[in-house]
């Protein structure tokens, strides 16, 4: 069921028994700039953390066990250049707890959202400082996990200087220090009534009663302008390189691939099998060559970036190995676009991937994922299954034969260093 709540705002109910609890999202989106990551990252926090009647994350956190431990937070992502603030809400379907749980969630979310701990035009200061230093310390972690290090450096090098692909969705430890319990506000008012708003309910609910509830929250009608979710750069004629060295036991090499394929485009799911039989999947060349026969990788994966015609392989290899797997990987490359693989990898990889999805079915949150992808697209959800199986070999060379490396990061692991 579909309804539009005012200009703007949208209420999408997904009416299920399949599943024992209830979903609730509430999907915050605007255009990502460098001048706004960082300070709706740090909003996110705040509005999970604390509110007027609720005015501690132990008062909080007392309100959530009394609804029978329902699961209510945000956390922030991005959907191509759009940034989403986004309140996600998990609970036990009345039938199973009691009458009126459903409403109780719904008067707490529009607690959240409506009524954050803020006087004076001022979040509270001591939660503020709290979740900035939080923020801060979950920003600085990252540099520890070397997988993900690996994977920003190569977005460094791929995107261009001023790309705001560049900039993670949780934003930027620069950025932090500029905000404050003031300037914040401002950034919650901008979003509560000028983004577009997205809720998806899913579970066994009353659409009705749904729909009646949701018109309580009066939101205010705002313009939905026409944006390209999809972010596209120029192929650059050149492949940039960056190596670097650190005391680590284990080197990372990434390449970046240009790929002008994008989400639900006539080629995209030829582009997604093709990814399957490079390295998306445990069948993949990648996977088996790399990694099992020749042994030069821990790890050795691809990932199809489909809203920013990307394609990324990422790797874990000896130092010692740098030159066989750099040479290697790119075999595997040239062997797709000549077509070098059998109908029985490419129908064990469409089975594979298949399966994948119809799993993904069995999870409330991947459904309502779906569902706010296809709404913020404007465009109904494809038949997945029908459309992998239609994909053929000559489909795969000819989207393979789109790649062009772009960039490659080499992380050195020296221990001597």
């Amino acid at each position: 069921m579909y309804f539009q709540l005012t200009d703007g705002v949208e209420l999408h109910i997904i009416k299920t028994s399949q599943f024992k609890s209830n979903q609730i999202v509430v999907n915050f989106g605007t255009p990502q700039t460098s001048a706004n990551t960082t300070a709706r990252s740090l909003l996110g926090d705040l509005l999970e953390t604390s509110t007027h009647k609720y005015p501690t994350q132990t008062a909080l956190a007392r309100q959530l066990s009394q609804l029978y431990g329902a699961d209510v937070g945000t956390g922030v992502g991005r959907i191509g250049t759009l940034h989403s603030v986004r309140l996600k809400a998990r609970f036990i379907n009345d039938r199973y707890s009691y009458d009126g749980l459903l409403d109780n969630v719904i008067d707490l979310i529009h607690e959240m959202l409506f009524n954050p701990l803020i006087d004076n035009e001022s979040f509270d200061e001591p939660t503020f400082n709290l979740q900035r230093a939080n923020l801060r310390s979950a920003i600085q972690s990252l540099d520890d996990d070397k997988q993900y290090y690996a994977e920003t450096q190569l977005r460094k090098l791929y995107f261009d200087d001023d790309s705001i692909m560049q900039i993670p969705s949780f934003g930027r430890l620069a950025d932090l220090d500029q905000l404050n319990a003031e300037n914040l506000v401002p950034v919650y008012r901008q979003m509560i009534t000028s983004d577009r708003i997205n809720i998806v309910v899913l579970g066994d609910v009353d659409e009705r009663h749904v729909v009646d509830r949701f018109k309580e929250f009066n939101f205010t009608p705002r313009p939905v302008a026409d944006h390209d979710m999809m972010y596209h750069q120029d192929a650059r004629p050149d492949v940039t390189q960056k190596d670097e060295i650190q005391a680590i036991n284990q080197s990372k090499l990434n390449l970046a691939y240009q790929l002008p394929v994008y989400f639900n485009e006539p080629d995209y799911y030829a582009a997604v099998v093709m990814n399957g039989i490079l390295g998306g999947t445990p069948l993949s060349k990648l996977f088996v060559n790399v990694r099992e026969k020749e042994s030069l990788a821990y790890y050795a994966s691809s990932r199809y970036h489909s809203f920013s015609g990307m394609l990324s392989i990422q790797t874990g290899i000896q130092n010692t190995n740098y030159e066989r797997a750099r040479v290697l990987i790119g075999q595997q490359v040239e062997a797709v676009k000549a077509g070098e693989f059998t109908a029985e990898l490419l129908r064990e990889v469409k089975d594979s991937l298949i399966n994948q999805f119809q799993a993904s079915l069995d999870v409330a949150g991947n459904i309502a994922e779906r569902q706010l992808i296809s709404t913020l697209l404007d465009r109904p959800a494809d038949d997945v299954v029908q459309k992998i199986e239609d994909v053929t070999a000559t489909q795969v060379m000819h989207v393979a034969s789109l790649l062009e490396l772009q960039a490659i990061y080499y992380l050195n692991g020296d221990l001597t260093k």
